[in-house]
């Protein structure tokens, strides 16, 4: 037993150690030792990461809501060490890890946040209610009321601006158009640093859970745990907007379900006509992150078609698209740098197939050194 502890303990510590100092999240910190004072605990995180706190945190209707931070640290504990909580999490984790999203990374840590905020898919169990059931007394009605606008929280693709007055401003993003479609939201921030976070990251776009706060003053809440990149490689975040889809994306992909799955699937695999397969299952036109060879950033553009191919061809070559890049110039996308962006279409799930196909056995014999696309003309 004592080996076992000593072992999970290594593996949390490991685990924080590969963790990035970005947007971080109070709600990770139960990969840490059990603080005895949350406060202390937290000063020594932000000590880390040289980010100091905000004066204030607006919009709290009660005094038990002027940390919301530390609400949520105390919340995300209290869900993630006991049961069911605990026990349910570590299925969402799992289905995450196994699912079609499973390849991006840290999907336990996007597992952790979906789970806080809407439980998980399809369980009437919500972690929110469960934890302001069991702590009667903490909290007054409003501020329950008002705890409970955290289950409205809604991953988002967010243009950063300034920050003023402890709040900081936040408008949703369109990515394909590359322009904001909506207004400056002022929010509050529940990562580590709060809204500090976001003065070094102006002009970014970011991914992250947002939800209603003080809706009487138009205030919003930023739950904490998220990404950015700069705009010119915005793209690159448009595949974590498959999370809005958590009842989709937590269905683990069958060769996953175990070892003796993955070894017939891969038997499988290795006799089967792929082409063929992927045109009777693939939906045109759709859209898809393309990745490019570097120093390129990844690009969204539209699959026309399967590029025609014998099965002999396939087996020596792979499987291309016809995908215009520039002006239109018809161009050859091999099949692994080829992203659908719909989770909800079977166009993911059967390239997703394919990849794990590709990752096992290796790529074509003829494409060894050549690059994943080529132009048609």
């Amino acid at each position: 037993m004592a080996r076992r502890d000593e072992a999970k303990k290594q593996r949390r510590q490991k685990r924080l150690q590969k963790r990035r100092p970005t947007q971080a999240s109070l709600d990770h910190s139960h990969d840490l030792p059990e603080p005895r004072n949350p406060f202390a605990f937290l000063k020594g995180l932000k000590g880390i990461l040289g980010m100091p706190e905000p004066a204030r945190w607006p919009g709290g209707c009660d005094a038990s809501l002027a940390r919301p931070d530390m609400v949520k640290l105390d919340f995300a504990e209290w869900v993630s060490r006991g049961e069911p909580g605990k026990s349910k999490l570590r299925r969402l984790e799992e289905d995450f890890r196994k699912g079609v999203l499973g390849y991006l990374p840290e999907m336990d840590h996007w597992a952790m946040e979906e789970f806080f905020w809407h439980g998980f898919p399809g369980d009437p169990w919500h972690p929110l209610d469960a934890y302001l059931a069991a702590h009667v007394g903490r909290y007054p009605p409003p501020a329950c009321a008002q705890l409970r606008l955290w289950k409205e929280a809604r991953l988002s693709l967010l243009e950063v601006g300034e920050v003023r007055d402890d709040l900081a401003e936040l408008r949703a993003w369109d990515p394909l158009r590359g322009e904001p479609c909506g207004p400056w939201l002022p929010t509050i921030a529940l990562n580590i640093g709060g809204v500090h976070f976001y003065r070094k990251v102006r002009g970014y776009i970011s991914v992250t859970y947002l939800a209603p706060w003080a809706p009487q003053d138009q205030i919003f809440c930023a739950m904490g745990y998220g990404t950015t990149a700069p705009k010119v490689e915005a793209s690159r975040l448009l595949p974590l907007l498959g999370l809005q889809h958590p009842e989709i994306i937590c269905r683990p992909l069958p060769w996953k379900v175990s070892r003796n799955a993955e070894q017939e699937f891969l038997r499988i695999w290795r006799m089967r006509e792929w082409h063929s397969w992927l045109l009777e299952r693939l939906q045109f036109p759709f859209r898809a992150l393309i990745g490019l060879p570097p120093p390129h950033a990844p690009i969204v553009r539209e699959a026309i078609r399967l590029i025609p191919s014998t099965p002999q061809q396939a087996h020596d070559f792979g499987i291309y698209f016809d995908i215009p890049l520039e002006d239109d110039e018809a161009s050859a996308i091999g099949a692994t740098a080829v992203t659908p962006l719909d989770v909800a279409s079977p166009n993911l799930a059967a390239l997703r197939e394919y990849s794990a196909y590709r990752e096992r056995v290796g790529p074509p014999p003829g494409t060894i050194g050549q690059s994943s696309f080529q132009r048609l003309r």
